[in-house]
């Protein structure tokens, strides 16, 4: 047998909870930004490390029009585009490799095979909160019937200020955007999407339902016991950031906001409707989920006939090597790239 090393823990059903061999635990340290509505903001932030990963979010609900800015960031720089004057909300994501935060910080951290584990007493770790599951779309051929929108209300609200981050797969094509999560700081209630399948694009699955599969993930310290098995992590004021009976939101690649490039059939119509396509390599596996929050949500262009305009992408019937997105552009006029969209592919450690 070979060796083993690291740490691994399992619930009373027998099912791992944590496992050092295979889950690279990101810390998150949250902040948030104000706009200056200069077309491009430089923002110094010195958490932002060579090993680090930025998300940037919204923190209203502004129906499906909820806008963010296209993001993009550098050790010690965050760059925003057309930010406006609204508040943003940061998240600076860690592989684990820094130093704890300061002295008298504790926790747990492992390298084992090149993955870095870290639990400290400071940053708490992203836990799944709901999922679910659903269609929309067109439902089949000569049906005449399609479902425009997806709503989904949580089984109970989310209290964090930010928005909780909200991970989509699907059983095989899925092209979605305008998406928001509808409430407000404290009290995130659902979140919604638009169907975006397109036959003349994609052929035949743009014909039939897409079959949305869903969790949401937040930073709050999970309120659950940890039993008779596994680890508790809390920190100098008794709150607990760790728990491995709460189910783990596994960071599995994390693409840089710049990896986007222009190829593929552009998405055209009446009237000079012109939607640029773009690419990035992903994952392969359909296990994997994408981060919807600002991939999916609409992009600020101000000072056009077209202010704000729809991002909508996923996955190509039967390929999962690339993520596929559009921006949506009615007038064919300064058409905008998916570049600057953040995001991430995760799983859950357990099943849902």
């Amino acid at each position: 047998m070979a060796a083993q090393y690291g740490l691994r823990t399992r619930d009373a059903t027998g099912a791992v909870t944590l496992d050092t061999t295979i889950t690279p635990i990101r810390s998150l340290k949250m902040m948030q930004v104000v706009g200056n509505d200069a077309f491009d903001q430089y923002i110094s932030i010195p958490e932002i490390q060579a090993q680090s990963f930025v998300v940037v979010d919204a923190l209203y609900d502004g129906g499906q029009n909820t806008s963010s800015p296209q993001a993009w960031y550098s050790t010690g720089q965050l760059q925003l585009r057309q930010p406006y004057t609204r508040t943003w909300q940061v998240m600076i994501l860690s592989q684990g490799g820094e130093p704890f935060a300061a002295p008298g910080s504790y926790g747990v951290r492992a390298f084992n095979n090149n993955v870095r584990t870290q639990i400290d007493s400071t940053n708490k770790v992203l836990t799944v909160r709901h999922s679910g599951n659903f269609n929309i779309g067109f439902q089949g051929p000569g049906s005449g019937n399609q479902i425009q929108w997806g709503d989904v209300i949580f089984p109970a609200p989310v209290t964090t200020t930010e928005r909780p981050l909200i991970f989509l797969n699907a059983a095989d094509y899925m092209m979605v955007g305008n998406f928001y999560v509808t409430g407000g700081p404290g009290n995130w209630t659902g979140f919604r999407l638009k169907a975006w399948n397109n036959q003349g694009a994609h052929g035949t699955p743009a014909l039939y339902p897409m079959l949305i599969k869903w969790f949401c993930a937040s930073y709050m310290a999970p309120n659950t016991g940890v039993g008779n098995y596994g680890i508790s992590v809390r920190d100098a004021a008794s709150n607990r950031t760790f728990v491995t009976t709460a189910n783990l939101s596994l960071l599995n690649s994390q693409p840089a906001s710049n990896q986007f490039v222009n190829i593929g059939a552009p998405i055209t119509g009446a009237g000079g409707y012109y939607a640029p396509s773009q690419q990035m390599p992903w994952t392969g596996s359909y296990d994997d989920y994408v981060l919807a929050n600002a991939l999916f949500s609409c992009t600020n262009v101000g000072q056009t006939t077209q202010p704000i305009r729809a991002n909508f992408g996923g996955f190509l019937p039967g390929n999962r090597s690339i993520l596929q997105m559009y921006c949506d552009n009615g007038s064919g006029i300064n058409p905008l790239t998916a570049n600057g969209r953040t995001l991430f592919a995760s799983r859950p450690m357990k099943p849902l």
